[in-house]
Parts: structure tokens; sequence; C-alpha cells
């Protein structure tokens, strides 16, 4: 017996000797697996996985070398419980960071979103030319010089009622003569051309009669210029042709188109201001003639003015634009009639509000003539407001409401 434990004695040294080497291999490589792995995931590896592989190592020892104790005194399984009791080597809570990161992205986010609307709202603070401001228009020097602004004040007065036509210069038909031989004949002499000016007596041509076979004068029974000619020499001529047409242009027709809705206001002995479409030339003259019948194929009748026609400056064919006092209209405040505008359905007048600070103001109008229309209501006489460049003004409204709609479309 004695012999048998001399011999085993050192085996089972040499035996506890290599536990406690595996021993020491095993602990620091786990402990380095564990800080590598968490360094690079620390959520890959779970308690529960750590918790197994210690176990199959533990099989594995206890397999190999069962009732062996540890030469150090350590109990496995205790190092085992505080090894699970240990998460983190660095002493960090997996979950509780994980936790911790996903509301510090959240408040990231809400604070971003926040910081966004308060750029928005500082943007909106800031006083952009042109932009409206509790419905004020506010504009630089240099922009309300670029609109063309002009500022008049309200001033009493009345609107005098008128109506415009379209007309055209005519010859005076009773100043028109249409030459024509007396007794027919062939042309000896054809004296004058179109354009030429004659007077009254003038020899216009020379003609041999067929009857008598002797030769006779054409004279002009007026003076004036030729504007139609029918006449070669050795022609043939008759009574019933007119050789030439002479026009007296020291007068001139103007005739005007009425339409029916006008024809009971246009009367024999009202005053007309006619000017020249195209040119600077303008005059007055007074209705000498209406028609009394409508005309079927232009659908209205014709007023006519007898205008002097000094120097020839009224050419028949002449388009003209005539306009026609008919009545004085009422009184009372008066602005320009550009300076009415429609604002989202009513008529709105801008007012001066301040230095290049336009408001509109709602108005109600009454008569008006070519420049001036009658407020009966919104305005007080001397207020300032928007004479010329009204509409521009309009245009920044609706410009700015429609820049706002399609900012708040998100």
């Amino acid at each position: 017996m004695n012999r048998s434990i001399k011999y085993a004695l050192p085996h089972m040294i040499a035996v506890m000797i290599f536990m406690f080497i595996l021993f020491l291999a095993a602990v620091p490589g786990y402990a380095a697996g564990e800080e590598h792995n968490h360094e690079h995931d620390a959520d890959s590896i779970t308690s529960e996985t750590r918790k197994d592989h210690d176990d199959h190592d533990e099989d594995a020892a206890h397999e190999d070398h069962e009732g062996v104790d540890d030469p150090d005194g350590h109990d496995d399984d205790a190092a085992h419980d505080d090894h699970e009791r240990v998460d983190d080597p660095d002493g960090h809570d997996d979950e509780a960071d994980h936790e911790g990161h996903d509301h510090g992205e959240i408040n990231d986010e809400v604070a971003d979103h926040d910081d966004h609307e308060g750029e928005t709202e500082a943007d909106d603070g800031h006083d952009h030319e042109g932009e409206t401001e509790d419905g004020v228009i506010h504009l630089t020097s240099d922009a309300v010089k670029m609109a063309g602004i002009a500022v008049s004040h309200v001033e009493h007065g009345s609107v005098v009622r008128s109506i415009e036509l379209p007309g055209e210069i005519g010859f005076d038909e009773d100043q028109l003569a249409h030459i024509t031989p007396r007794f027919e004949g062939i042309v000896q002499k054809a004296n004058y051309r179109i354009g030429d000016h004659v007077e009254a007596g003038d020899v216009l041509a020379v003609v041999e009669s067929n009857e008598s076979m002797n030769s006779y004068n054409i004279k002009a029974p007026i003076s004036g210029w030729i504007i139609a000619r029918h006449i070669t020499l050795g022609e043939f001529v008759s009574q019933e042709n007119s050789i030439y047409i002479l026009a007296d242009l020291s007068t001139v027709w103007v005739n005007l188109a009425v339409y029916s809705k006008d024809a009971d206001r246009v009367k024999a002995g009202m005053q007309v201001d006619i000017a020249a479409v195209g040119s600077d030339l303008q005059t007055q003259g007074t209705i000498a003639y209406v028609s009394p019948i409508i005309d079927i194929s232009t659908r209205s009748l014709t007023a006519r003015i007898i205008l002097q026609n000094n120097g020839s400056k009224w050419r028949p064919g002449t388009f003209v634009r005539a306009r026609i006092t008919t009545d004085d209209g009422h009184e009372g405040l008066l602005v320009k009639r550009n300076a009415v505008q429609i604002l989202d359905g009513e008529s709105v007048v801008f007012v001066l509000k301040g230095e290049n600070q336009f408001a509109p103001v709602v108005v109600r109008t009454g008569d008006y003539d070519a420049e001036n229309i009658i407020v009966t209501a919104g305005l007080e006489a001397e207020t300032e407001y928007v004479s010329d460049g009204a509409f521009e003004l309009k245009a920044k409204i609706v410009t700015s409401n429609l820049d706002a709609h399609a900012g708040h479309g998100h």
C-alpha cells in the first residue's frame, strides 16, 4: 500500500500542476476575449451566451478531472456568478447605454426642428422690400421711383360726362365739283393733272364738238384741287362721264359714327374735341348735322361737323377720335381714375401711411369722366393717395399673397 501511494503521489501532483496551468491560461484568455468583443459589438454577446461558454469549459474540466479541487481554493461557481453580474468590463450597462442613446437622438432631432422653426420665424421678422405687414406695403425710395408712384391729395370737384366716338375726315360735298363736257366730242387739250390746284375760271380742257365741229373750253367752276381725272388727249368724251373732279379743301367734314346706345345723347349744336389718330393734330368743332336714320350696313348714324381747314392740315381719309360733352356730372371728392384698382373683388385706393408706406383702402365710386372719378365713401378731403403707380402696388400685394401660399404648401 505504501508503495502504491509512493508511486501515485507524483502522478497526482503532476495532474494538479497541469490543471493549475490550464486554469491560469483559460482565465486571462477569456477576459481578453470579452474585452475585444465588447469593443466591437457590446450587444452581440449576451450574458446567456457567456454563461453557456463558461458552463462548457467547466463541464469539460469536470469530465477530465472530476473530484480534483482547485489548488488555489477558488470556487468556479462563485467566479462564474460574479462574471455574470459584471456585464461590461468598463463598468457600463449596455441596455442603459442603448436607451440613453435613443433618447438622445430624439432630443437632438427635436432641438434641430426647433432651431429650424426659430430660423424661419427670424426670417419672417425681416422687413423685406415690397412685402406687406398688416396690409401696409413698405418700399425703398428707389422702388418708389422705379414704379412711377406719384402722390396727390383728394380734392372736391365735379366730373364732366362725355362720350367718345370714332370718325373720319371727308370732303365737304357742298364744295365738290364734278366736271362734264357740255357737248360730246374729241379732246384737243387736257391742261391739268391730279393734285394740281386751279382757280375758278381756269381752262381745264378743250373739246371739239361733234355737232358743230367747233372747239370749246371747259372751265373750273370753283377754286380747288384736282382729285380725279378721266380725260386724255384725243379721247372721245360725253355728258355721261366726269372728266375732272375738283374739291375745295378750305372746309372738310368730320363724320362721326354714333351707335344706338348713344344716339339719344348726341344732338346738333354740341361741342366736340377732335384728335387725329396717329398724330398730335387736335381741334374743336360743333355738330352741324345728325342723321335721322341708322345705316343698315354700319348699324350707326352719322353726326357731322363742318371743320375749317386752313392750310389744308386736315386731309380727307384721316381717322379721328372725338369726345362729346353731354352734360355735367355730380360733384364730390375726386381722385384720378387710374388710382382706383380692383383688389379681391373690391374697389380700393392706395393711401400714404408713412414715408414710402402705402395701404389699400376700400372705397365706393360714382360718376367719372376721362380723367377723374367721384369717391362717395372711404376717403376724406386732403387725404394723400397714390394717383400714379397704383397698379404696381396692387401687383406687389398679389405677388406677396402668392408667395405666402407657396411657402405654406408643405
